[in-house]
């Protein structure tokens, strides 16, 4: 198993993007220069399955082909990674109390231009060691609150070997009992989730009725942004998980001129829901830096997801917005309150999460813009985005 697996990692290169699609944002000389500046910083990676897509989709291009509006940013290339407390131990992290963060693999096979960890996966960052695994496993093991892991990346699924040795060393752990995966592969390289992939992935799902606590779940969160994602490919590859009783959990981003329709998000939740995915967390687009171009408001979000609460209530994700103390979410009825600073029009919000735990799990203060309010809890900014 573990040779074949090595070989399907293997089968998952990049492609050299052509000149047609590198400058397709790019028409004039200048702006060329302008991508060239950009890419040297933040290079570009588009899967061969992937830039088949990008032929016809405008949708995805926007998503994966640099503009030369990056340039242009007052986002910062971790806006989500201050809270986070890496470990001692290269690839874990910690921000909740009840789970802890994995990365085995720090790459991807396509970069996502709006990717808040684009500073570590844009960076040619090494993958863990077995060693390291190995390590993390006697870590997580000793945190007794922990009862869940996220496999995030990257793509973890790059490296199916090493992702299925860290799935062994965390079902030995009898205080992890909630697994997710987190990739965006079904969508940039769907051939990866073959039968033997598949069949192994739904192995990690076991339930004990007489004793339902001992049972242990495996969850992969996915990504779709738009309808043109959900190909027959790619719809095929989610069958092949979902068919084996794997949930598949939507994570979608709000994208300024992608899916901030009620009609274009509306279609994308009802395909999703057709084909036994869930539509998980509607996300606001992080402030990472050169994303500006992509950052709706926090209140057009919200108008959106308002219809959504006006159908179906199994098409109505988490809609949420992130500050580096952790995540908000926003209901029909949230009202803003914002402050204008230096040209930027800034949420101030009050968090759930208590600041006394935050600094004990992360040990740290809290992060810049960030405070502890009259209740014990974390309050803090959010970098809302423009509309126009």
């Amino acid at each position: 198993m573990e040779n074949h697996l090595a070989d399907t990692a293997a089968q998952a290169p990049t492609a050299t993007v052509n000149p047609g699609l590198m400058f397709h944002f790019a028409p004039a000389d200048t702006q060329r220069e302008q991508i060239a500046q950009i890419t040297g910083k933040y290079p570009v990676r588009i899967s061969p399955y992937l830039e088949k897509l990008l032929q016809t989709s405008e949708a995805l291009r926007l998503q994966y082909l640099p503009h030369p509006d990056e340039l242009s940013t007052y986002g910062t290339a971790t806006p989500f990674e201050e809270g986070k407390k890496a470990s001692g131990t290269y690839g874990l992290e910690r921000l909740y109390r009840d789970r802890v963060l994995i990365t085995p693999h720090f790459d991807c096979p396509a970069y996502c231009r709006f990717c808040y960890k684009k500073s570590r996966v844009m960076r040619n960052k090494p993958n863990m060691t077995y060693a390291e695994i190995d390590q993390v496993a006697l870590e997580v093991g000793q945190m007794t609150q922990v009862r869940g892991a996220l496999i995030t990346g990257g793509d973890p699924m790059m490296d199916p070997a090493k992702l299925f040795y860290l799935l062994d060393k965390l079902d030995q752990l009898p205080n992890i009992n909630e697994i997710r995966i987190g990739t965006r592969g079904l969508l940039t390289m769907p051939h990866v989730f073959t039968d033997e992939i598949c069949q192994k992935i739904a192995s990690y799902n076991r339930r004990d009725f007489q004793n339902p606590l001992n049972s242990q779940d495996l969850a992969i969160n996915v990504h779709f942004n738009h309808p043109d994602e959900l190909t027959p490919e790619v719809l095929e590859a989610c069958y092949r998980l979902t068919s084996r009783g794997v949930k598949l959990r939507n994570q979608t981003v709000l994208l300024k001129g992608i899916n901030d329709t009620t009609e274009t998000m509306g279609h994308l939740f009802q395909l999703l829901l057709r084909n036994g995915i869930i539509p998980y967390y509607m996300n606001h687009c992080m402030p990472v830096e050169g994303s500006d171009y992509l950052r709706t408001s926090v209140a057009k979000g919200l108008a959106i997801y308002r219809h959504l609460c006006t159908e179906s209530s199994t098409a109505i994700p988490h809609y949420v917005y992130a500050p580096s103390g952790g995540k908000v979410h926003v209901g029909p009825d949230t009202q803003f309150d914002y402050e204008y600073r230096n040209g930027l029009r800034l949420i101030r919000v009050e968090m759930p999460y208590k600041a006394d735990e935050f600094r004990q799990i992360t040990r740290k203060d809290l992060p810049s813009g960030h405070w502890e309010n009259h209740e014990g809890c974390i309050g803090g900014y959010y970098i809302d985005g423009w509309d126009d």
